[in-house]
C-alpha cells in the first residue's frame, strides 16, 4: 500500500507564511511512501529530476525530496523496520 500525505497551509499558518514571504498558501509538499527510496531516486534521476540524495531522518525512515515541475516538493520516504512509522504501523495489526 502506499500513502499519499498532502501538506497544505491554511488560515493563520498560510498568513503567518506569507507575512514571511518564504511560501505561499496551499499544497507545499506531498509525501510518498516508496519501497526502495534509492531505486525511486535513481529512477528519478534518469529521467532528468533534480532529487536530493537518501538520509536517514530522526524517526529512522529514509527519506528524499525533489520538486515537480511546478514547484511542490515530493518528499519520499521508505519505512524500514526499525523506522518509527513502520513501528507504529506494525502496533496496529
Amino acid at each position: 500500500m502506499t500513502a499519499v500525505l498532502i501538506g497544505m497551509l491554511a488560515g493563520a499558518a498560510a498568513t503567518k507564511t506569507l507575512a514571511q514571504g518564504d511560501r505561499l498558501p496551499g499544497i507545499n509538499h506531498l509525501g510518498l511512501h516508496v519501497e526502495d527510496a534509492r531505486a525511486t531516486i535513481a529512477a528519478l534521476k534518469q529521467r532528468g529530476i533534480t532529487v536530493e540524495d537518501a538520509r536517514i531522518g530522526r524517526t529512522k525512515a529514509v527519506i528524499a525530496n525533489a520538486l515537480d515541475p511546478g514547484g511542490v516538493r515530493l518528499e519520499l520516504t521508505e519505512l524500514p523496520p526499525e523506522s518509527l512509522q513502520a513501528k507504529a504501523i506494525e502496533s496496529w495489526k
